[in-house]
């Protein structure tokens, strides 16, 4: 798996597009060639993406993930600033989890079955009274909610917050804090740093 992730890393960084998908014998395929539409697979794009959280998420190491470069600060603007004021969140933060969960990319499915921008899952989005999770202002609605009933439970810690959108409140509840997951750590890690970007400008 290590030599395959670093074949997606250095074709990706050519601005080559990767594809993975599972074939019929189980086996997981790697390749160039985009599958028929018929086929579930997931595509990787570095420069695009910058190789945004959620595609490492689901079995793909996420030590490897590096902050993006690039602020995007032009795309969903309106959508955001409403979310912002409706559930008196900071537009960074709602900015930050977007970065780091689909890199604007509102079609994002994670391997987990995580979707759009905000990556909900389905069950999350349900209880969020989200219908539509690619939709683009129900999905930054659902998220910004879910993130403002967390901040509220935890008394405005915004890491116990971050770490619960990621792992879930019950896993921060057994350990009393952040759990001790490397993914979730690094997680909370970079959802803060990219926030305080954003809030500087």
């Amino acid at each position: 798996m290590r030599v395959l992730l670093l074949l997606i890393l250095a074709v990706s960084a050519h601005g080559s597009p990767i594809y993975v998908f599972k074939q019929k014998d189980g086996t997981i395929k790697f390749t160039s060639k985009k599958p028929p539409d018929t086929v579930k697979s997931i595509q990787f794009k570095g420069r695009e993406s910058n190789f945004s959280y959620y595609r490492v998420r689901g079995g793909f190491p996420h030590r490897g993930f590096r902050l993006p470069k690039k602020l995007v600060t032009d795309k969903y603007t309106d959508e955001i600033s409403e979310a912002a004021k409706k559930f008196s969140l900071d537009e960074s933060l709602i900015r930050a989890v977007i970065h780091i969960e689909s890199a604007f990319n509102p079609q994002a499915v994670s391997p987990k079955g995580a979707r759009g921008l905000m990556q909900l899952m389905p069950d999350t989005a349900k209880d969020l009274g989200v219908r539509n999770s690619f939709g683009i202002r129900e999905n930054i609605n659902g998220g910004s909610r879910y993130l403002a009933w967390l901040l509220k439970r935890y008394k405005g810690n915004t890491a116990k917050a971050l770490a619960a959108y990621n792992a879930g409140p019950g896993a921060v509840e057994n350990y009393g804090g952040i759990p001790p997951y490397a993914e979730t750590r690094a997680y909370v890690k970079n959802v803060l740093a990219l926030k305080d970007r954003y809030a500087r400008g």
